[in-house]
């Protein structure tokens, strides 16, 4: 694959072209949640709509546990391609595919069985605890086919391609919103239907890009000579990578916290929370796709040994994320009424006032949400993945402190007040973090294959 070199006169334009498709696709694939949203809500009800909320949840939090292990390991690969050892990445993919493919059908197998429980502690109501169990067990099905289709889509990313495992993504958003408009309304499957057609969405994904990389990318091709797991490269990968995991968990941790609070409010503050959850994942996707391009540029800088670009890709990338903040501030501030009407159940006035007072809060949040992401992916991209954590493990204790202390006198302003301290005071904790370390020089964690794995390599694809 072609090495395509960023200087600082194209900053802006390589960030902005590696987030647009990204942001397009995860429109599209959050389009099938919103749609989801609406369908059970408006053809189920309430119940059904806190059942996925509540389900959803748990979901998420393994789904961006997986997301962040090949996220770690996306910055190792990308500082191999910066520095053009295509042995190093294959050997990287190899590694993370086979021993995080074990793990990954592990843990959803240990949801699955659980599931009654954590409902039980997430004190779910009652009437909601049957449907979200049923739509959680479906749902691990499809988690060990996300992992897979994570490795292979954040190699591709890795390595600049933000295109193609976006445009299977996407396609992987319409194959769900015509199989629950399906499911759903025409074979009255409710809560199941919705969650089998995420199922079948998923499975789709992962084998149409597992496919893809096969065949049109003979870099990433492999056969049963190459499935191998190197121990230096797993060490690193799982420290890396399961520290950013932890990151990626934590803030789906914190929320399934808050929703257990929510929860005491009742049935309409539980579907008000789901709603504007949705609203939430598409309001930070800019922030989040711009990062990714931050991260990857910024590694792949130090993997080419290009120091003298990594500083002017952070200060570009935030002027960057600013820009967008402003249209998603606009968008919510003057919109708001109108989103949660489209959004909640026919008739529920509650759930519309609820979401309204939330968005009104949060609506200016968006701007802190856009530093966040460049510190956090500044810093993964350096290779400093303990930084990103720690401020993440600050913002959500902040935020379930404010919610468990205020709630009885906010209600379900709480949630949003939270979220708006948690993140004014991670951004303050990143950027004294980033002003001492930018006087530092920063430690050096590219690592590459010895001759000896090398050399294994090279024969084993002789052999073949």
């Amino acid at each position: 694959m072609k090495y395509e070199q960023i200087e600082k006169n194209n900053i802006i334009q390589k960030l902005f072209w590696f987030a647009v498709p990204l942001i397009i696709g995860n429109i599209v694939l959050l389009s099938y949640d919103l749609v989801d949203a609406i369908v059970i809500s408006k053809f189920v009800g309430e119940v059904g709509l806190g059942a996925v909320s509540n389900a959803g949840q748990i979901s998420s939090l393994i789904l961006l546990f997986f997301y962040g292990l090949c996220m770690g390991a996306s910055v190792i690969i990308s500082e191999y391609f910066g520095a053009k050892d295509m042995i190093g990445v294959k050997l990287e993919v190899s590694t993370v595919f086979i021993a995080g493919s074990i793990f990954a059908i592990s843990v959803s197998v240990l949801i699955a069985i659980f599931a009654d429980e954590l409902f039980s502690i997430m004190q779910v109501p009652i009437e909601i605890v049957p449907d979200a169990i049923l739509y959680l067990r479906i749902a691990c099905i499809g988690l060990p086919f996300v992992f897979v289709y994570n490795v292979f889509g954040n190699t591709l990313k890795a390595m600049g391609n933000s295109k193609i495992p976006t445009f299977f993504l996407a396609l992987s958003a319409v194959i769900n919103i015509i199989l629950d408009l399906v499911f759903v309304i025409n074979f009255k499957w409710g809560v199941a239907g919705a969650s089998i057609a995420t199922v079948v969405a998923q499975v789709s994904t992962c084998l149409i890009t597992y496919i893809y990389v096969q065949i049109s990318i003979k870099e990433l091709r492999l056969g049963l000579q190459d499935m191998v797991v190197k121990r230096r490269l797993l060490i690193r990968t799982f420290r890396d990578g399961i520290i950013t995991a932890i990151q990626q968990a934590v803030p789906p941790l914190g929320r399934t916290l808050i929703l257990a609070k929510v929860n005491t409010l009742g049935v309409a503050a539980v579907a008000a929370n789901g709603i504007i959850s949705r609203i939430d994942n598409f309001a930070i996707l800019p922030a989040q796709n711009i990062g990714m391009g931050i991260m990857t540029y910024v590694a792949q800088c130090r993997g080419a040994k290009r120091n003298d670009l990594i500083y002017e890709i952070f200060k570009k990338g935030a002027v960057l994320e600013m820009g967008f903040a402003a249209i998603i501030f606009s968008i919510l501030f003057f919109f708001k009424y109108d989103i949660m009407v489209a959004l909640s159940p026919k008739g529920s006035t509650e759930v519309v006032e609820l979401g309204y007072g939330y968005l009104h809060i949060m609506a200016f949040g968006y701007f802190l949400v856009g530093f966040v992401n460049t510190l956090q992916c500044f810093f993964r991209g350096m290779g400093n993945m303990s930084l990103t954590l720690y401020s993440s493990l600050i913002n959500i204790l902040i935020k379930v402190w404010v919610v468990y202390q205020f709630i009885d006198v906010l209600k379900f302003d709480s949630v949003a007040w939270g979220t708006i301290i948690g993140w004014v005071v991670m951004n303050s904790y990143g950027y004294l973090m980033y002003r001492y370390y930018k006087k530092h020089k920063w430690k050096d964690v590219y690592i590459r294959p010895t001759e000896e794995q090398k050399r294994y390599y090279q024969n084993r694809q002789e052999s073949s």
